[in-house]
C-alpha cells in the first residue's frame, strides 16, 4: 500500500490532482438505460444495502435497478 503526504496549506490547490496520483477515482454516476434511474457512487444506494462510497464494481452483481428491477448490465457509465 502506497501512502500520499500532502502539505495541508496546499491541499485546496492540489486536492484533485493529489486524488488521482493516489489512485482514487472521482466518484462516477450509472444510469438506467430502461428507466432512467441514476446510480451516484458518492451517494450509494443505503435503502437497499449499499452504502455511500460503493464503486460501480463493488456493487453486487445480483443489485437491481430500485425503479425498474433491470440489472448492472442494464447501467451505462453517465458524465453530467
Amino acid at each position: 500500500m502506497s501512502m500520499c503526504l500532502v502539505r495541508l496549506d496546499r491541499i485546496d490547490s492540489i486536492a484533485r490532482t493529489n486524488k488521482l496520483e493516489c489512485g482514487v477515482a472521482e466518484p462516477k454516476t450509472w444510469m438506467c438505460l430502461i428507466c432512467g434511474w441514476i446510480y451516484d457512487e458518492a451517494v450509494g444506494d443505503p435503502e437497499h444495502g449499499i452504502p455511500a462510497g460503493t464503486r460501480w464494481e463493488d456493487v453486487p452483481d445480483d443489485w437491481k435497478c430500485p425503479e425498474c428491477d433491470g440489472g448492472k448490465a442494464d447501467f451505462q457509465m453517465a458524465v453530467f
